[in-house]
């Protein structure tokens, strides 16, 4: 049966129309003529015909055809928290945005466990010590002749060691031992992620993730208002990332300019029993190295760098943290992270203590690692900057 009505009316009556025609054709047939309920139910249906054909007439065009009108839109229900990530809880529990004072937003949704993260860090740290063995192999292979190689022990040390102390050299082998790290540190992240692949929403700005249900559990025992307001709250700061990240970096040069004067106040800068390595020691090697060697300086330290540590320490440890404290613990114990990876001097990693605290925050705040790149980036350039001024 066939309402030859609905075949001369436009295309956007909608699913709901069509079901009413096709009750109407399934209705048995009165051999014996209309009675009083019959003609009832023929004057409902006409009303509702009437109703939707006229509902349908405001729309003029196919492409307006294709918007959802709210009755084909109630069909399309939210995922149920069955079709969910199971094996993880929803981290968004207990989070409130009225008591999120320094607006770091909720837990990030992590799909690995902690002995994992710790595997995947004690690899990194490794990947430093393995490029710093190698960047001065690969350079030197490309300063001598294997003709000119020494083939005893100790005049090769002693050779490798002049290298090594050439200035030039040293800020080859300083980018070549950057790149390495990159390298492979890349590798073993991946690794490390590839069987949680695709991950969640919120992880690497989104880059890798996906919003199906079954990859995410953020959501799956919360309300919808109490996920929009969440929403709404972390887009607005995304929105203002370059403003969030502007205030985080007159906060990190004022606080780390205290720390420098009280550091030397107290004898913990500047002296010569300091151990560890110093930055400006690095700077000032390749300061001496002339164009060439503030060129790698400044691709190592202003490019590279931030980029690459800014997406192990906030990418992949911080979001880690949080499946086991608040975001503002995970903020504290990266930065420490940060910190001593570096193996610098006191003075240094205090230093770095404040950059790493205002990096996290920045991007907890923002959960946009451009923002704390360009926090990083722009304390490596003003020590840099600082330098060429003093020496100037």
């Amino acid at each position: 049966c066939v309402n030859a009505r609905a075949l001369t009316r436009p295309r956007q009556r909608n699913h709901t129309r069509a079901h009413i025609s096709r009750v109407r054709c399934a209705a048995p047939e009165n051999t014996g003529g209309g009675t009083k309920q019959d003609d009832v139910d023929d004057d409902v249906f006409r009303a509702l015909d009437a109703v939707l054909g006229s509902a349908a007439a405001t729309v003029t065009s196919d492409e307006d055809a294709d918007v959802p009108t709210p009755l084909v839109m109630a069909a399309n229900v939210e995922p149920k928290p069955s079709q969910y990530a199971k094996d993880r809880p929803d981290p968004l529990d207990g989070f409130e945005v009225a008591d999120d004072w320094f607006g770091l937003g909720p837990k990030w949704d992590v799909p690995h466990g902690a002995l994992k993260t710790f595997l995947t860090m004690i690899s990194i740290d490794a990947t430093f010590y393995v490029a710093g063995f190698l960047a001065p192999i690969a350079v030197y292979s490309t300063l001598r002749d294997p003709s000119e190689v020494p083939t005893e022990a100790e005049a090769l040390t002693k050779d490798l060691q002049n290298v090594f102390d050439d200035p030039t050299s040293f800020s080859d082998i300083f980018l070549t031992a950057e790149v390495m790290q990159i390298v492979l540190g890349a590798i073993v992240l991946g690794i490390s992620l590839a069987p949680h692949a695709p991950l969640p929403k919120g992880w690497f700005n989104d880059v890798f993730s996906s919003d199906a249900p079954e990859h995410n559990a953020t959501g799956k025992s919360t309300s919808r208002a109490r996920r929009m307001a969440i929403t709404k709250a972390q887009d607005e700061r995304r929105e203002r990332s370059t403003n969030e990240a502007g205030v985080a970096i007159l906060g990190t040069l004022v606080s780390v300019s205290i720390i420098t004067a009280l550091l030397y106040l107290a004898g913990l800068r500047g002296g010569e029993e300091q151990t560890g390595a110093a930055s400006v020691d690095i700077i000032e090697k390749a300061f001496a190295a002339g164009p060439h060697g503030v060129a790698n300086l400044l691709l190592t330290t202003v490019i590279l760098a931030p980029m690459f540590e800014e997406i192990i320490f906030r990418g992949y440890l911080l979001p880690s943290l949080t499946k086991y404290m608040p975001p503002s613990f995970a903020v504290a114990l990266s930065a420490v992270i940060f910190a001593l990876i570096h193996q610098h001097g006191i003075g240094d990693t205090v230093q770095l203590l404040a950059v790493g605290v205002a990096c996290g925050v920045v991007y907890s705040r923002t959960r946009n690692l451009g923002a704390s790149m360009l926090v990083h980036a722009a304390f490596n350039g003003t020590v840099i900057a600082l330098f060429a001024l003093w020496t100037a």
